[in-house]
């Protein structure tokens, strides 16, 4: 019997090879609420891009609960989902459908990328994009809209992060359909 239950207690102590966690990278805020859409890169136990569409978004619903979270709905995905995801041995980059509505964002890519720490056992990610012409760490996307029946009107989109620059500063972007 002891033998069995320090079987298991080893089991359960070691990684699994098909374990996988979300890492959060950045979030779209809008002024409608509290309710963010966070985005999440799965990996592994060692830090590796698990698929080859990694990159995943999610409801954090704020008003009810800090850690509660909720699928996006089809619509929602074309609005806030992610698309065009390119996996590489180093990480993956994707655009944001609701991104692609914005002319001057059309070309603007973000690339994460996923550091390992076998001290720790820890992944912090990295989130890059540019931000008004220099590269940054993307921290959030914040959408300033007009609610209107069927489609709200979008007034702008602030893109902030930090520069990746020597010296990083706060670096925010306003963009106008």
């Amino acid at each position: 019997m002891k033998r069995i239950a320090l079987t298991l207690l080893t089991l359960l102590l070691l990684p699994l090879p098909g374990w996988s966690t979300a890492l959060n990278l950045f979030v779209i805020q809008r002024n409608k609420n509290t309710n963010e859409v966070q985005y999440q890169l799965h990996v592994n136990d060692r830090c590796h891009i698990v698929s080859d569409q990694p990159v995943a978004a999610v409801w954090r619903l704020r008003e009810v609960s800090p850690e509660k979270t909720e699928a996006l709905s089809d619509l929602e995905q074309m609005a806030y989902g992610v698309i065009n995801q390119q996996v590489t041995e180093h990480g993956v980059s994707f655009d944001l459908g609701v991104l692609d509505h914005f002319r001057p964002l059309d070309q603007r890519r973000i690339t994460a990328t996923v550091h390992y720490d076998p001290q720790t056992a820890t992944c912090t990610p990295s989130v890059q994009t540019t931000i008004h012409g220099q590269v940054a760490a993307l921290e959030r996307i914040y959408v300033q809209a007009d609610e209107r029946l069927g489609r709200p009107k979008v007034r702008y989109i602030d893109v902030v992060g930090q520069s990746v620059a020597s010296r990083p500063t706060r670096v925010v972007e306003r963009i106008a359909p």
